[in-house]
């Protein structure tokens, strides 16, 4: 009964002792899961507009984009996605615009051979390609083609991975 006793102590302790992802203004802890940055994709017009704001006239609704990849037997598997709101992590550092956000495709890319398909409303179909190193995206290929970084002030790991598709 003693031995039960001091583990469960032991176990409570711990529990108190282990700082929680942003609560007390502390970092990660054991305890914390990890999140690494999942892939962000601006989408501007040609006059660099953002597409994905409600907002903006003929801008792209949730509903109306498709993320997705095809296996061996061309079997379409939907991968998930969200748009994310204009957000600020200092008062320095502003996100002003609407990004596709999915933390599941770093995850999927197995080289960056593996395509995946992007289809916004009737417009045309979208080829990515991303080259991925301990679930961080390094490069994004949108038909082939390197995709621009999207020009932001200030340093933060998730800065580095939001990528730009300007449309016509």
């Amino acid at each position: 009964m003693k031995k039960f006793l001091i583990i469960l102590s032991v176990i409570f302790i711990v529990s108190l002792g282990c700082k929680k992802e942003n609560i007390g203004g502390g970092g990660l802890c054991a305890c914390s899961p990890v999140i690494n940055p999942p892939l962000s994709l601006v989408i501007k017009n040609s006059a660099d507009v953002d597409l994905l704001n409600p907002k903006t006239k003929g801008y792209f609704d949730k509903t109306q984009i498709q993320l997705y990849s095809k296996d061996a037997k061309n079997v379409i598997k939907q991968i998930n996605f969200e748009i994310r709101q204009p957000f600020a992590y200092t008062t320095n550092l502003k996100i002003d615009y609407y990004q596709l956000i999915s933390s599941e495709i770093p995850y999927l890319s197995k080289s960056i051979d593996q395509t995946f398909y992007l289809k916004l409303g009737d417009n045309k179909l979208y080829e990515l390609n991303l080259k991925v190193t301990n679930n961080m995206v390094e490069k994004l290929l949108i038909d082939k083609t390197e995709a621009p970084k999207e020009i932001q002030t200030g340093t933060n790991s998730y800065l580095d991975t939001i990528y730009r598709l300007k449309i016509s």
